[in-house]
């Protein structure tokens, strides 16, 4: 087995997968030397410090640190790095990971065209299955905040706005599926890190950290713009917020084009349309990332299975024959993002392997 080979077995552990396919293997032979891979095998989910991996991999401690930093700057691995303490490093999952962080700053990225090319081939190849291959979704959308009915039972981690107000500090970047598949002109700027990742996406140079004010603002500002609001599945805390539109968002077309129903969870809420306010100026058609709503002779027909509950219909709508309501059986959300992996990985069958390579 070569380092490519057992890296990609490696990465595959983790619950957002890495499936065996040609693709692939070009992609981690564009991502990373074959030293680096080699370093790259002896890194763990959890972060591990210099010291013992300098002991694990048997090179010198300095040398060691030039080669994970590098790899750091790139984005193939995770670092923390605080003053008066030891480096510390640890592997990046596919997604959100080893796909995003090289688009984030593509005139920096020589292998663009070519990585764009590939992540796109791996996705159908089975990447888009393989991270939504369990019940339980790693992501949600969140409806448009002022679409939201006040008439219903407002619960804090379904208000973006809210969940932003706890986070210790936000980062923001470009979006690397629209970077990636180049399929329109919304807006670039939207993808949002917090905390650990938004410290280590800045401190790369991948990010810019912003307030909650702005942060705020661009939601609004995404909103506008025909993006969905997608958050990680679970109620405790962002990790990140990808502002997606239906033509390049890798989790929308895994609901439209792989038809993965796993791909995405949707919102607590479901669209209810009213006929006789309707003008028929068709703007719901247009706004919906997933096709759920279609021209129907001089009206509208809503196709309530389909519906993701992004609200992006409602907030345009002229005449209010839009409304989002509670579903009665909203899908159930992870109380911590601990829960959401290890619900995951039991699902998928890796809790195994998972604890394998973090025992290393």
């Amino acid at each position: 087995m070569d380092v490519y080979q057992k890296l990609q077995e490696r990465l595959d552990s983790n619950a957002a997968g890495a499936p065996a396919a040609q693709a692939f293997s070009k992609i981690l032979r564009l991502l990373f030397s074959p030293e680096e891979a080699e370093v790259a095998n002896y890194l763990t989910w959890r972060l591990q410090p210099i010291s013992k991996l300098a002991e694990k991999t048997g090179m010198d401690s300095d040398g060691l640190t030039a080669m994970l930093e590098t790899m750091a700057d790139r984005g193939v691995i995770f670092a923390k790095v605080k003053p008066g303490a030891e480096n510390r490093y640890a592997l990046l999952p596919t997604i959100p990971g080893l796909f995003e962080v090289p688009f984030m700053r593509p005139e920096r990225n020589p292998h663009l065209k070519e990585l764009s090319r590939l992540w796109e081939e791996y996705h159908g190849e089975g990447m888009s299955n393989s991270h939504a291959g369990s019940p339980t979704p790693q992501m949600r959308v969140v409806a448009v905040n002022e679409t939201i009915p006040m008439v219903s039972e407002i619960i804090p981690f379904e208000i973006v706005s809210d969940m932003i107000s706890r986070a210790r500090s936000i980062s923001i970047t470009n979006c690397a599926c629209r970077v990636s598949v180049n399929a329109c002109d919304k807006p670039l700027e939207t993808c949002f890190s917090f905390d650990d990742m938004a410290d280590f996406l800045v401190e790369r140079d991948r990010a810019r950290f912003i307030d909650k004010d702005e942060a705020v603002k661009v939601l609004k500002m995404s909103e506008e713009a025909g993006l969905v609001h997608a958050i990680n599945n679970s109620e405790d805390k962002l990790g990140v917020i990808c502002n997606c539109c239906g033509c390049c968002c890798t989790l929308l077309r895994g609901l439209t084009e792989i038809k993965n129903p796993n791909a995405i969870a949707t919102s607590a809420y479901v669209v209810e349309y009213s006929p006789d306010e309707c003008i028929s100026c068709y703007l719901c058609v247009e706004r919906c990332p997933v096709k759920a709503i279609e021209e129907n002779e001089d009206l509208v027909a809503i196709h309530k299975n389909d519906c993701i509950g992004c609200g992006l219909c409602v907030s345009t709508c002229p005449t209010e024959s839009l409304i989002l309501q509670r579903r009665e059986t909203p899908p159930q959300v992870s109380p911590t993002g601990k829960e959401l992996v290890m619900t995951v990985l039991e699902e998928k069958g890796k809790l195994e392997a998972f604890m394998t390579v973090n025992q290393e």
